[in-house]
Order: C-alpha cells, then sequence, then structure tokens
C-alpha cells in the first residue's frame, strides 16, 4: 500500500498535464475552425477541463498534507502541482481574451501559437510519464530540451508578431486586443517552460 501511494504523484502529474493537454486541443479546434458563435460553448467546454484540473489539484494537496510517505520533498511536489495547474489556467485565459476582446477574424500567427502551445503539452506528457524513472530515464532531458526549444521560438514569434502589429498600424483597439491576447499566448509557453526547468531542478535535488 505504501508503494501504491508513492506512486500515486507521479500518476497525479500525468494526469494534470493531460488536463492541460486537453485544454490545448480545444483551443487549438477553437482558433483554427473558428466561429465566433460558438466561443461561448468552447469556453464552457474548456471552463470545465480547468475546474476538473482544479479540483484534482486540491484533491493531491490535501493528500500531501496527510501522507506520511512521499516520494519527493512537499514543497517540490506541491510547486509541481502548482506549475501545471497555471498552465491549463493560462490556455483558459487565451480563448477568454479572445472572446472578451469580441475578436471576429483570426490572425494567422495565432494558429502557430496554438500549435506551439499543444506542441509544448504533449512535451510535458512525455516528461511527466518518464517523471518516476527519471534516474534511470535516458529521454527525460530530451523532453526537457524540447520544450525550452518550442518556449524560444513562442517568443521569436511573439516578438515578431507584435511588431508586425504595431508596423501595420491597426485600429488601436484591435491593436490592444491583438497585443493582449498574443501576450497571453506567449504566457501559455511560458508556463510550459516553467513545468520543465521545475522537473529538472526536482531530478537534480534528487540524483
Amino acid at each position: 500500500m505504501k508503494i501504491h501511494k508513492r506512486c500515486h504523484y507521479f500518476d497525479e502529474f500525468v494526469r494534470a498535464v493531460d488536463y492541460a493537454c486537453q485544454s490545448a486541443e480545444i483551443l487549438c479546434t477553437s482558433l483554427t475552425r473558428f466561429e465566433p458563435e460558438n466561443l461561448e460553448e468552447m469556453m464552457k467546454n474548456l471552463h470545465n477541463i480547468e475546474h476538473t484540473a482544479d479540483a484534482a489539484k486540491h484533491k493531491l494537496i490535501d493528500e500531501l498534507a496527510h501522507d506520511l510517505f512521499v516520494p519527493l520533498a512537499r514543497e517540490d511536489i506541491l510547486r509541481l502541482a502548482q506549475t501545471i495547474d497555471d498552465v491549463t489556467d493560462s490556455i483558459e485565459d487565451v480563448l477568454m481574451r479572445v472572446y472578451m476582446f469580441n475578436i471576429q477574424v483570426i490572425r494567422p500567427e495565432t494558429l502557430r501559437f496554438a500549435e506551439l502551445i499543444s506542441q509544448c503539452c504533449a512535451r510535458l506528457k512525455d516528461i511527466m510519464k518518464e517523471f518516476r524513472h527519471f534516474r534511470r530515464s535516458s529521454t527525460i532531458h530530451q523532453h526537457i530540451i524540447a520544450v525550452n526549444a518550442l518556449e524560444e521560438e513562442a517568443d521569436r514569434l511573439y516578438v515578431e508578431t507584435i511588431r508586425g502589429i504595431f508596423c501595420n498600424r491597426l485600429d488601436p483597439v484591435e491593436t490592444l486586443a491583438w497585443t493582449e491576447t498574443f501576450n497571453r499566448m506567449e504566457r501559455c509557453c511560458d508556463f510550459c517552460e516553467h513545468v520543465a526547468n521545475t522537473v529538472q531542478t526536482i531530478m537534480m535535488k534528487n540524483t
């Protein structure tokens, strides 16, 4: 039973990242097949996932407070759970901005950003699947590096996209809407990198 408990946290990390992957899939679908009249429904679907992820995180924290034996330092488990949850929250924030700013036409850069977010989440899931075996895993470092590379690509895309918006001198309201939306998309990739870096720090502490 104790072994099951100690492994339980690694299972929960995989599950938590899966919620982020589901959220990224909804975001990609919403933007690729963009229909403004369907945004509210897509937001509800995304919020349901985010709410479920929050409930799972709070359950994990409650168990962490009572378990006598845990596989990692409690503060590391808590920090990793929170950073993963930040990814799911940040993805929901993107679709909320599109809805709040009443965006009617999707810029092509948006689709590339959504793809990068989805790829980052997929790599995080690969990391979490390997995390319980990190001392002997031959691939986890490659997945971490891949997330870092995707985040760097997102940074470059963000800079060029924002520059393009201001160079083209869009309507002020449209400029505000897209600047804030792309800022939120870039943050999604930042949060994914935070997860990868947190895993790397935990690994270094435990080897």
